[in-house]
């Protein structure tokens, strides 16, 4: 039992902390209010009486307890305020310290570091019926003898209490607006150290975006460029022994294919540098693009594009770029021979169908690369609807639809019509 108790012992003088007083004016009030009651120490002792050495001691003792404050466990607290009471009220019982409640102030003042609300208002509790208590024995022992004289004392007595007890409130309102004060100080410092790292990660999550999206962009246009290039190389190369013309010709388009892919190295290199020109219509591109990719793939491509209102530049990038990686992967994947592209577009509402009939694929099986997900991912930074509907041997159709503010009653008959 004495082990255990022993070990108690030590992990609670090990568990101690002690943390510098955290207002320094509140410290120098302190030793202010010692100081003054030190000097009138030594006032007592001129006036003939014996220097109170024990009185000084007590004050400077208390003065000390000031400079460091305990933290940690509440039994270290409350034996740090049972060690500043009792030295006050040995300082009464010598006989000269029951004049001085500025050390009980001192004390209450102490609380409002090491307690939370209900502690501190049981310290000044008990600070203010040990103060009631040294006025009693102050009463009886100098109670005068005359009714007007004990009036007199009453209403002295009385109003010292009174003092005394706003004194006590008021430095306890004034201590708790400093610690509140200080604690509003820290959370806005927290909050500042928070938003910045806040805007640190958004800048990284803008930075990933736009990798993103550069690599959308190469990939949808290069990608197409050089896959056209590819199959115009492969088949001069089939046609160059038997038919050298035919050969020509698709060395002359293979020719062509590469210097679209360089246009488009160019373009996306000016895309980082500036913001994009003006461009031809939506229309007019898909077009183009349907004429070259027919030409260069001998798929059977039928488009029904209807533009009957402007888009924004947005929109119709992600619209040019969808067809062209759909284009692509139906010539690599699918072992289509024919494509329907269906296009119509208001003011209010886009909406595109790419539609094949290849051989088709499992859409929950995983599926590598950037093509499909790429065309999520454009359909969603416009706040756009993707949709893709296939199966093994039924052919592939994709689905986009891109909704304004105003929202068009007809939208939803004219995609039932066209499912």
């Amino acid at each position: 039992m004495k082990g255990h108790s022993a070990e108690r012992v030590v992990s609670m003088i090990s568990s101690v902390k002690f943390l510098p007083n955290p207002f320094r004016f509140l410290l120098v009030t302190e030793w202010v209010m010692l100081i003054s009651c030190g000097s009138l120490a030594v006032v007592e002792a001129i006036r003939g009486h014996t220097v109170p050495f024990q009185h000084i001691s007590i004050l400077v003792l208390l003065g000390s307890m000031g400079l460091i404050l305990p933290s940690g466990r509440l039994a270290v607290k409350v034996i740090y305020t049972a060690l500043e009471i009792s030295l006050i009220f040995y300082g009464t019982v010598l006989g000269y310290l029951h004049i001085l409640p500025t050390l009980y102030l001192i004390v209450v003042m102490r609380s409002c570091f090491l307690f939370e609300s209900l502690g501190r208002w049981i310290v000044a509790s008990l600070v203010f019926i040990l103060f009631l208590s040294d006025q009693v024995k102050y009463v009886l022992r100098v109670l005068p003898a005359t009714v007007d004289e004990q009036i007199n004392f009453g209403m002295h007595i009385a109003a010292e209490t009174l003092v005394f007890g706003l004194g006590i409130f008021f430095v306890l309102q004034l201590t708790n607006k400093l610690l509140v004060e200080r604690m509003m100080r820290q959370k806005l410092a927290d909050a500042h150290k928070q938003l910045r790292q806040y805007s640190q990660k958004i800048e990284e999550l803008a930075t990933v975006q736009e990798r993103n999206r550069i690599a959308r962009d190469i990939h949808d246009s290069l990608g197409h460029a050089l896959t056209s290039l590819n199959i115009q190389m492969q088949t001069a190369v089939k046609l160059w022994e038997r038919e050298p013309v035919q050969a020509r010709s698709f060395l002359a388009q293979a020719q062509e294919l590469g210097k679209t892919a360089m246009q488009e190295v160019r373009t996306s290199i000016s895309t980082l540098r500036e913001d994009a020109k003006d461009e031809k219509p939506l229309e007019a591109r898909i077009e183009t693009l349907v004429d070259d990719f027919r030409r260069g793939t001998g798929l059977a491509i039928c488009s029904n594009i209807s533009c009957c209102g402007l888009v924004s530049q947005a929109v119709a990038k992600t619209i040019y770029r969808i067809v062209q990686e759909a284009l692509t992967n139906i010539f690599k994947y699918s072992q289509a021979t024919e494509v329907q592209i269906y296009l119509k577009t208001t003011q209010e509402w886009v909406y595109l169908t790419v539609e094949d009939n290849g051989k088709g694929f499992d859409p929950n099986q995983n599926r590598s690369g950037f093509g499909l997900q790429g065309m999520q991912e454009r359909v969603a930074a416009v706040n756009g609807q993707f949709r893709l509907k296939t199966s093994p041997g039924k052919g592939c159709r994709i689905e986009v639809q891109i909704t304004g503010v105003n929202e068009s009653k007809n939208v939803s008959a004219e995609i039932k019509q066209k499912a």
